[in-house]
């Protein structure tokens, strides 16, 4: 895997936090192909634990987002692993924990920590997330 594709990974999980934390939930799901499949282990709410397909992932996070809309939550990814799929150049798998920082009345909570496991799809001359994996820590109220 050459460093332009490691950068575009990167930037690719990157941009999924900033587009959620930002509400531009479009944007957001555009970092996932159209039959991608999001599984969630642990509890976030009343959202379903797997969701398969953009627009299914585009109306659960958009759900997830406006029911926390009264805190600024900001997804932090880190400690991100890229490793090429055996045998295939159009696969990435990358694995990154998250920490979910959450501002409330001027007070930050760090609500839940977990990981991500993912499967990433070359998209024209970048990525997108084909399959994501979030297992947490403990739950998101």
């Amino acid at each position: 895997m050459n460093v332009e594709d490691r950068l575009l990974a990167m930037d690719l999980l990157h941009r999924y936090g900033h587009c959620y934390d930002q509400g531009d939930i479009d944007a957001m799901a555009e970092c996932f192909t159209e039959d991608a499949t999001f599984t969630i282990n642990g509890s976030v709410g009343a959202m379903p634990t797997a969701i398969e397909g953009r627009e299914a992932i585009r109306q659960a996070m958009g759900e997830r987002r406006a029911a926390t809309a009264h805190a600024q939550r900001r997804h932090i990814i880190t400690n991100v692993v890229l490793d090429p799929v055996d045998g295939d150049p159009d696969r990435i798998r990358a694995a990154s924990y998250l920490l979910v920082g959450s501002t409330e009345d001027g007070t930050l909570h760090l609500p839940s920590t977990g990981r991500y496991t993912d499967v990433l799809a070359r998209a024209g001359d970048g990525w997108l997330i084909a399959e994501r994996v979030l297992t947490l820590d403990s739950t998101i109220g």
